[in-house]
């Protein structure tokens, strides 16, 4: 396989579109440029990643040459104890890693949500919170998704704060919950979602993940939520936020120690 050149990025992403029907938003980040990565390809596969170590790979699961690189980029990842997560299509590519892989990964099944929803209810804070857009003062205050996060996620806060958005509730500017854009491609946001445990059960979340919505929608883009299967509080409050699972998929990931 090779390494596709930025200009091609448009071919591939019109490729993926048209045979793929599950594709993660990041995948779309990276071919929009909207955030680092690279892209392989041959006439039959093609493997997408971010700079932090997230793969998709798709097309033909018989095609050796992908099978190949695949383990040749796990290894060199393992020996470099850099991060290796890869997502998978559909079934056949998951026997594909097991067999390529052995049992060098462990596998984990996730449900992905895509709808676009209608526009959320005027929602009243209890008395002393704000709902704020998230902005570098959150970002530097927040105990989740703090700067390390956005540069692993989007190579770097600046990145983030120019292409991505998301919204906080602060209590006395103590950020308690958060809903912000861990990708955006495609004309999709997909969102992530965090709250203080002593602040859980009190629908920060929801009014978060809703305003995130509303904005969402304002803007032309459809907000999208996916999750392990077995997490069943934001399977929880992706229902409530009207959101229903389309499909379910696996992500391999690196064995730790």
């Amino acid at each position: 396989m090779q390494e596709v050149k930025k200009e091609q990025y448009s071919d591939i992403k019109t490729l993926i579109h048209n045979k793929e029907t599950c594709c993660p938003t990041f995948v779309y980040s990276i071919l929009e440029q909207t955030i680092p990565g690279v892209v392989y390809a041959d006439d039959q596969s093609f493997l997408i990643g971010t700079s932090s170590g997230i793969y998709y790979v798709a097309g033909d699961e018989r095609n050796q040459n992908v099978n190949e690189f695949i383990v040749e980029l796990y290894k060199k990842r393992a020996e470099s104890k850099k991060r290796f997560t890869l997502f998978s299509p559909n079934r056949s590519w998951d026997s594909v890693v097991k067999t390529v892989l052995h049992d060098e990964l462990n596998q984990m099944m996730r449900y992905a949500f895509f709808q676009q929803i209608s526009a959320k209810k005027a929602f009243q804070l209890p008395k002393g919170f704000t709902l704020k857009r998230i902005n570098e003062d959150i970002i530097s205050s927040s105990t989740q998704f703090q700067r390390a996060y956005y540069e692993e996620y989007w190579g770097s806060v600046s990145n983030f704060l120019k292409n991505g958005f998301g919204f906080a509730v602060l209590y006395d500017n103590h950020v308690v919950s958060e809903c912000t854009s861990i990708f955006l491609g495609g004309d999709r946001a997909e969102m992530d979602i965090y709250t203080l445990e002593e602040y859980r059960g009190m629908g920060f979340a929801y009014i978060a993940g809703s305003t995130f919505i509303n904005d969402c929608l304002e803007n032309g883009v459809s907000p999208s939520w996916d999750c392990d299967v077995s997490n069943k509080s934001s399977i929880h409050l992706a229902k409530k936020l009207e959101f229903e699972i389309s499909t379910k998929y696996s992500i391999f990931f690196k064995k730790s120690g």
